[in-house]
């Protein structure tokens, strides 16, 4: 049994997570846009439950937090 989840994030088309209001908000920008955002993101972290149902949003944001760390 996995546990834990790849350093990169990914979903499939159908994907759950693609319907997220979380999801639906950070993916209309490209990652330039969210460099110095990182803040905004965190909170977004700090405002989803603790539960197995947000894993894969936090895992999305988690994810944006690490790209925008690569390129700013």
């Amino acid at each position: 049994m996995r546990m834990g989840y790849e350093i990169n994030w990914n979903a499939s088309g159908s994907d759950p997570v693609l319907s997220t209001p979380q999801y639906q908000q950070w993916s209309q920008f490209t990652i330039g846009d969210l460099v110095g955002q990182d803040t905004a993101l965190k909170t977004a972290i700090k405002e989803a439950r603790a539960s197995r149902e947000s894993q894969a949003v936090i895992n999305y944001l988690s994810w944006l937090l690490r790209t925008i760390a690569l390129v700013g």
